[in-house]
């Protein structure tokens, strides 16, 4: 990795002049400068006053895909090597106040139930209807360390590990949204780790300016297979009511997929429904009869399916995660 050098003798402050001089003298970071300005970051050899320009210049300006995968670059070269993971399906989880339920968390355990290999990781959020809580009422442990994630991942197929827990600096770094006041590049950034170097990654991201983004980073890192597509909350949920357009990029290429919907007239009250991670359970067990939220989980669950080959086509997909969505108790009591 290039060192940025500058002749007044404060690396950093280059990297500002870059970003930051206008609009008609700034421009984005190229990868390598923008991996050497993370390194600095996560390195702690950035000021606050210097972190904070940074941040809130690239969230006036807007991100570049050419920064996000120079930023990822550096923030993987720092995390531990968990390549043993043997991940299939990488999942980030980083909305931080969920406004619906984490449907998602089951189209998760359903493609663990199909013999994939599934990590999530993230933050902890706010609110009753986060990530954690929902894992928690479907008794799926929180990773307190490396090695618990690993057993989990070996006893079932799916773990969460948490952000804290593998990297503490970015932790620290996404924290600070309360200070700044609005979400920055970090957002994206822990969205493309990726830790465990899967075979694939679905991302979900709340507004669509980001598909394109995260598109050409993963186009730029040069990694296996990704879906990234607008997500309910910003989390990797499908809404089965509308049609989902994935952007799905593989092999250095850039595709869009328009999956249909999967409801007619039927509506879910999504941002309506009862914030209670017990449904969740509910709805796994069969106990709750939630059309929508069983549609959610399968159209999302096709998607993953889909990206890591289990299938041949879109149709052919949700016909697969439907097969196992009914077949899960059985599913779940072999495994």
């Amino acid at each position: 990795m290039a060192e940025l050098v500058y002749p007044a003798g404060e690396p950093f402050a280059n990297v500002l002049r870059i970003v930051g001089r206008g609009p008609t003298l700034s421009r984005p970071l190229e990868v390598e400068e923008a991996e050497a300005a993370m390194a600095a970051i996560l390195d702690g050899r950035v000021d606050e006053l210097q972190l904070g320009a940074f941040l809130l210049t690239l969230r006036t300006r807007g991100e570049a895909a050419s920064e996000i995968a120079g930023f990822l670059r550096a923030a993987r070269a720092r995390l531990p090597d968990l390549s043993a993971f043997a991940v299939d399906l990488d999942w980030p989880s980083y909305a931080d106040a969920h406004k619906q339920l984490p449907w998602f968390l089951l189209a998760a355990r359903l493609v663990a139930l199909s013999g994939a290999r599934v990590l999530i990781h993230g933050v902890a959020g706010e609110g009753p209807a986060g990530t954690r809580a929902g894992l928690a009422a479907l008794g799926v442990p929180i990773a307190g360390t490396i090695g618990e994630a690993a057993r989990a991942l070996d006893r079932t197929g799916l773990a969460y590990l948490p952000l804290e827990t593998f990297s503490p600096r970015l932790a620290e770094l996404l924290a600070l949204k309360p200070r700044l006041g609005v979400r920055t590049v970090i957002n994206s950034l822990v969205r493309a780790l990726d830790p465990a170097g899967a075979r694939a990654r679905i991302v979900g991201v709340f507004h669509p300016p980001y598909l394109r983004l995260h598109a050409e980073a993963e186009q730029i890192s040069g990694r296996g297979p990704c879906a990234v597509f607008k997500g309910g909350g910003g989390e990797a949920q499908r809404n089965p009511e509308k049609p989902c357009r994935v952007l799905r990029v593989e092999a250095g290429e850039v595709r869009e997929e328009l999956w249909p919907a999967l409801l007619g007239e039927d509506r879910h009250p999504w941002r309506q429904e009862p914030l209670e991670v017990g449904r969740l359970a509910d709805l796994w067990e069969g106990r709750l009869d939630a059309p929508g939220a069983i549609a959610a989980v399968t159209g999302t669950a096709a998607i993953a399916l889909h990206l890591l080959a289990r299938a041949g086509s879109m149709a052919a997909a949700q016909a697969l995660a439907e097969a196992l969505w009914r077949e899960r108790p059985r599913l779940a009591r072999a495994a």
